[in-house]
Order: structure tokens, then sequence, then C-alpha cells
């Protein structure tokens, strides 16, 4: 249905408004959002909300792209809202107030969650159900931010992903298709152990090795955690989404003096200059230690 829409939409648009040029370079990038909408289980366009395009765009942000092309999606997925409105798909365009980075600001990610405002929220998710569910609610959280997943990193985790004994967590097919390893800290440790004690009690047939089993006994939803996180935003004052979990940690470690490689390694990112734009969220005198730290080359991006 959402490929549908997009196909027509595109010819209408074709058959008006829209020049050769303008159809060849918008096609690809509204494929592109119906990929990245379906990788986290959305199927629906009544299912969109302002919250999904937000993480879209910060994926761009992620990903490097220029101002001027993340703008241009911007200004597409407002345009499409409002032919969705008028379709009857959405009852309000969820692109409406959808904001693009100002072109001074280059890459600089989101303002991260305080180092409370996290601990506020893990103490939350632990105060919730000791069953299942509350155990994997939990494991999943810690996976974004402990680990700093991407959300579809998270839930195409097997169980023997985990290596308890070195303390590991292996991430298949990353951005890039690429497999890195991860440090399992505390809390994903405790959470991990708690989780899988009680997580035979959400198979509903034969145990595939999925890590996070949603109620149907198949892999989780993505958009299940988000759910979870907008109650958890009542209740903390502040919009928590599942990709700013993983912006959050960066910046904690930073603060707390790791190597920015390190945190390179982590996050997964192909390019040093990528991570080192979290450097402009740490105070100026931690800037100024790793930018002694570091080789020229490194320090100027080169």
């Amino acid at each position: 249905m959402l490929r549908d829409d997009v196909d027509t939409y595109i010819a209408s648009c074709a058959a008006t408004t829209w020049a050769p040029r303008t159809v060849a370079s918008n096609r690809p990038r509204l494929y592109r959002v119906v990929r990245w909408l379906r990788s986290r289980g959305i199927r629906r366009w009544a299912n969109l909300t302002a919250a999904d395009l937000d993480a879209f765009l910060l994926d761009l942000v992620e990903e490097g792209l220029a101002y001027g092309t993340r703008n241009n999606y911007a200004v597409m997925l407002r345009s499409f809202g409002d032919w969705l409105t008028t379709r009857g798909r959405v009852l309000s365009n969820p692109a409406a107030d959808l904001a693009v980075l100002e072109e001074d600001e280059g890459t600089l990610p989101p303002a991260p969650l305080s180092e409370e405002q996290v601990r506020r929220l893990f103490e939350i998710l632990s105060s919730g159900d000791a069953d299942a569910v509350g155990y994997r609610t939990r494991l999943h959280a810690e996976l974004l931010y402990g680990c700093a997943l991407r959300s579809a990193e998270a839930v195409n985790l097997a169980v023997t992903d985990l290596d308890f004994a070195e303390r590991i967590v292996l991430v298949r097919g990353g951005k890039g298709d690429k497999d890195r390893m991860v440090p399992m800290m505390r809390g994903v440790l405790s959470a991990a152990k708690d989780y899988l004690a009680v997580r035979r009690e959400l198979l509903r047939g034969p145990d595939t090795g999925i890590l996070l089993i949603g109620r149907n006994g198949q892999r989780l939803n993505q958009k299940v955690i988000g759910r979870v996180l907008d109650r958890v935003s009542r209740i903390l004052g502040v919009h928590v989404y599942p990709h700013l979990l993983r912006h959050s940690l960066p910046v904690h470690l930073l603060r707390n003096g790791v190597d920015v490689r390190v945190i390179q390694e982590i996050l997964g990112h192909a390019q040093l200059d990528t991570t080192q734009i979290y450097l402009r969220l740490v105070p100026g005198h931690l800037r100024e230690d790793y930018d002694k730290a570091m080789p020229p080359i490194a320090v100027e991006g080169g």
C-alpha cells in the first residue's frame, strides 16, 4: 500500500507540476522513505507519526548527507504529506512541522539526554511489570543506549550474538552491511540475563533464535519500543525516542574521557569525521583536550 500510494502520487505530480528531472530525483527518495518505514514495521500511512519522520531525518544526518539534500527530503515529505491528507490516508500531515538543521549547524546531532534523565528512564522501566515483556523492554532500551544500536540492529539480534564470556555483542549487517562488535556494558549484561531467564514464555512455536520476541512469537516490531518511550516521555517531561538513546551514549562517553576512536567503533561509523560531530556537544575544555591528543589530520577531518 505504501509503494502504491507513492506511485500514484508521482504519476499525479508528473502529469501536472513536476518536470522530468524532479520525477527522476524524487522517485528514488520516496522509495527510500518507504523502505525505511517498512524496516520499522510501518505498513500503513495512518501509523506514520512526526517522530518517525524526525528519526528518518536523523538517520540522514548520521549518514553525513548535506543540508541541501536533507532539506529536499523535508520539502518533498511535506508536499507528499499534504497529498496523503487530501486522499484521506492520514488525518493530518505528519510532515507539516518537519524541521531540518540550519546549514551553519552542519551535522550537529540532537541534544542528548542527560545522564540523570537516562538513569531516571531505566528506573521507570525497571518499575514496570516483572514479566517477560517487561524484561524484554528493559533489554531493548539498554541495547539502544548501552550498545548504541540502531533500532533495526537491536531487533535483528540473535541470542547467539550475545557473548557473555567476552561481554561482547555482535551486530550483524549494520549500516553498509558491515558487522561490528560492541562491548556489553553492565546494564545490558544485567538486563540480558534477566530477560533470557524468561524469554521462552514469549515463544509461540519453534525457537528461531531471535533475541527480542514479540507477543506473536515472531521478531519484535520496532515500533513497540517507540510506544513505550512515548509513555516514559510523558513522565520525564522530555521527548524520548529510540534514536535519541543511541545519540546520547557517545556524548556521555566523551564527557567521561572515552577516546573518540573507540566511540567510532561502537557506533559503526565508517568515517571518524561522522563521530567527531559529537565533540560539539561536550564542554569546550574536553574538545580542546581531544584536539591536542589527536593527530592534526584527524582534528582537521582530512
